[in-house]
């Protein structure tokens, strides 16, 4: 039964807004195996409100913020049947630091205006944390409750020179329920480290990363220590700028994933990815990034994959404070439900600004295909699924210091897929939350 929560239990939760490593089989934007690091590649939550922060030295300052939501989740457990729905109330705390930024790093000399000096190293740094309760006199509904974590350290060492090296560190503890009602829970720990050496000439049309990645995935619980895994990845990134708005770009990436542990049942794989695309404005208010490639699983046992891949994002401003962007995406991943997966992956995403208001809105359509699911869970090799989104969100500046956030969110799972346990992974789960935020 353990196999069995654990094994539907970390299905994507399916919302577009938090397609983050919480979803352990979440893709987002058009990706690769392994997507190249890039300075911006990976963001604290969005922070709403900022303050002048608490200065701790010369040239540094922390910029804390504080918040407090509550809400309703209908399927606490995830469950295909006679959910469970109770309130929730979550603490946010997240503590921010960074380099200097341009407009303090200006020289005064008259002769040197216009020249700014980034200094050798530009980075942020972020801790967060959250604290969930469940407003429930059930007991297990109360031990789904418990802290998340996130630490996040990026940046660039000689910024803006011929050569520079970059790096990024994401740490994350996800919390999840079960698949059935339990004090059980399916509580992850995910660490991703990125590094590149990047080759960007000023002043000159090619440039180039060398990149790796390392993804350390585990689960706390003992008796899930069966998902455990370690990836590692390497691979090259060309870009050319033909024009000022167009850039061609090539990447190759090689990687080892294994299972970690001496209770790992996850299959070694070697995969590969080669692709090629392009990125550029079709007029001024519409963009477009479009990617093709081979990508191969090189599975030591079980099924594998040899498929093309193919990506396309279009992204439309209508109004000086709303774009639209809607992408389609075919691919293949490792997966810890199955060796892999398949995806035909549809997404649509809207931003609006009316001030002093800011609506988001997105929506996700995937059809998947777990292939090798019966490495994992006792059952039968192949598993396909319809994964579909909704979220919707508003937030609201009272002040520069103080924000307030609205969002709802459903998602939903289906599949005819049974374990010879006889339980289904199917669920339907609707969340609201309201809360506020305050930065010192």
């Amino acid at each position: 039964m353990i196999r069995l929560a654990l094994f539907a239990g970390v299905l994507l939760a399916a919302s577009p807004a938090r397609a983050d490593v919480g979803s352990p089989d979440a893709v987002g934007g058009i990706s690769s195996t392994s997507s190249p690091i890039s300075p911006s590649s990976a963001l604290a939550p969005i922070s709403i409100v900022e303050g002048p922060g608490i200065k701790v030295g010369e040239g540094t300052v922390l910029h804390p913020i504080v918040g407090l939501e509550t809400g309703f989740i209908s399927n606490a457990f995830f469950e295909d049947k006679s959910p469970v729905s109770a309130g929730i109330l979550r603490l946010i705390v997240q503590v921010a630091t960074a380099s200097l930024g341009e407009d303090r790093l200006k020289p005064t000399d008259e002769e040197a205006e216009g020249q700014t000096s980034v200094g050798s190293l530009e980075y942020r740094a972020a801790l967060r944390a959250s604290y969930d309760f469940y407003l429930s006199g059930n007991d297990n509904l109360q031990a789904q409750g418990g802290l998340g974590l996130g630490a996040l350290f990026r940046g660039t060492v000689f910024p803006r020179q011929t050569w520079s090296f970059l790096y990024l560190e994401n740490f994350e503890r996800v919390i999840r329920a079960t698949n059935f009602e339990s004090s059980d829970r399916t509580n992850r720990d995910v660490n991703r480290l990125q590094l590149g050496l990047q080759f960007a000439p000023i002043g000159r049309s090619l440039s180039g990363i060398l990149h790796f990645e390392n993804v350390i995935d585990v689960f706390e619980d003992d008796q899930q220590q069966f998902a455990n895994r370690m990836q590692n990845s390497l691979g090259v990134t060309v870009n050319w700028r033909f024009r000022p708005m167009t850039v061609f770009f090539g990447d190759a990436t090689v990687g080892i994933f294994q299972g970690l542990g001496s209770e790992s049942v996850k299959n070694d794989s070697y995969p590969l990815t080669v692709a090629a695309g392009v990125q550029t404005l079709l007029t001024l208010k519409t963009s477009i990034v479009a990617r093709v490639g081979y990508t191969n699983g090189f599975y030591s046992a079980g099924p594998s994959y040899s498929s093309v891949l193919g990506g396309l994002q279009l992204g439309y401003r209508y109004a000086p404070g709303g774009r639209i962007t809607a992408m389609y995406e075919y691919l293949h991943q490792d997966s810890i439900n199955a060796n892999f997966y398949r995806d035909h992956a549809l997404k649509l995403g809207v931003e609006q600004e009316l001030m002093p208001f800011v609506v988001t809105g997105s929506s996700e359509l995937r059809f998947r295909e777990y292939h090798g699911v019966s490495t994992i869970v006792a059952g039968p090799d192949v598993r396909d699924d319809l994964i579909f989104a909704v979220s919707a969100g508003l937030r609201y500046n009272f002040r520069k210091t103080v924000g307030a956030v609205a969002e709802y969110r459903f998602s939903t799972v289906q599949t005819d897929y049974m374990s010879t346990a006889g339980d289904d992974p199917s669920f339907a789960r609707h969340e609201v939350i309201v809360g506020v935020r305050a930065a010192l």
